[in-house]
């Protein structure tokens, strides 16, 4: 069968490029689908941190793992999952589990082993001037982002510990740091609400909304505020705007075939990245809180983990070595 698969990774950000890479060292047959390659990576415009590079764009980055993935036999097909379902697959006369994934186009693929990929999806505010100054001042991580902040006014939009930990960060080394919250009083652990209480440069706006973005065609020049309790509007002026509002785990697939989530909505897993459904497995930064970091180098982590995982579930062995010793049968 055509069709046929030990695996396939739904997702192409960093965790599924980066099971595609491993599961061609293992010699799985298998398939990446994503109708949107690299995931939240691409939209990155300067990265810092990720190990190799002092910085490296993540369109770049994106481009760099898929090539890496395909030029090691991975299949990589742009086209949205729109459902996974569980049920027999005949491979070598005998009728095992497996899955059956249909793509956008009612094309059908089949597989042993899942691993899903899907990642975050950063919450967005919605509002004029988002999309037009996305990567020129508006950004959506800030220990992601080319550090050049120094000396400027930023603006941290959120209230809870994402927010609260960038604008420690940032104000490092900004001029001055405005924290925007809608909400009466910060949410986040208390060794980030101490440090914000003893940093000068911080300043917390409570009970506020951004209405707008505004700029100058080509870079962020200041925010439009109201407060929740009043009518009347202001104009902050700011250099660099940080959306901090959280993310949404890309978990809707697999709701119907009953992986466990937890009250966040991510998805439970084993020290193997195992779900509770035997042959699928889970990487980045949709995995239970604790796992995932929300960095590059933890989802390139956890989708190396996985697809070892899914080798030894589909081959009843510990995955190789990097030096290809040969595995002892569990």
């Amino acid at each position: 069968m055509d069709n046929l698969y030990d695996l396939i990774i739904v997702g192409a950000g960093p965790a599924g490029l980066t099971a595609s890479i491993y599961a061609s060292c293992y010699h799985l047959k298998h398939l990446v689908t994503s109708s949107n390659l690299g995931g939240q990576l691409q939209f990155a415009p300067d990265i810092l941190n990720y190990p190799g590079y002092l910085h490296i764009s993540g369109k770049e980055l994106t481009n760099k793992m898929a090539d890496q993935a395909t030029q090691r036999g991975g299949e990589i097909l742009l086209d949205s999952v729109i459902s996974i379902n569980t049920g027999n697959l005949t491979v070598d006369s005998q009728d095992l589990p497996g899955f059956e994934v249909i793509i956008s186009s009612e094309k059908k693929y089949k597989a042993r082993s899942i691993i899903i990929a899907t990642g975050t999806e950063r919450k967005k505010l919605n509002i004029p001037g988002e999309v037009e100054y996305t990567a020129h001042g508006v950004h959506y991580c800030a220990t992601c982002e080319k550090q050049d902040y120094k000396g400027k006014v930023c603006a941290v939009i959120g209230g809870a510990n994402s927010a609260v930990q960038a604008a420690v960060q940032l104000a490092d080394a900004a001029g001055k740091v405005f924290v925007i919250y809608r909400g009466d009083q910060l949410r986040g652990d208390p060794i980030w609400l101490e440090q914000i209480g003893q940093n000068s440069k911080i300043e917390v706006i409570f009970n506020t909304q951004v209405l707008e973005i505004l700029g100058d065609g080509k870079q962020v020049t200041g925010l439009k505020l109201k407060s929740i309790k009043g009518p009347e509007s202001t104009v902050l002026a700011t250099d660099r705007v940080f959306i901090e509002i959280g993310g949404v785990p890309g978990t809707a697939l697999v709701i119907p075939i009953g992986v466990k989530m937890d009250k966040g909505g991510y998805i439970i897993v084993n020290d193997k990245l195992a779900t509770n459904i035997e042959g699928v497995f889970a990487a980045g930064d949709l995995v239970s809180y604790g796992l995932s970091i929300e960095q590059i180098s933890s989802a390139v982590g956890l989708g190396a983990r996985a697809a070892a995982s899914a080798f030894a579930f589909l081959k009843k062995e510990n995955a190789p070595t990097l030096w290809g010793q040969s595995q002892i049968k569990r």
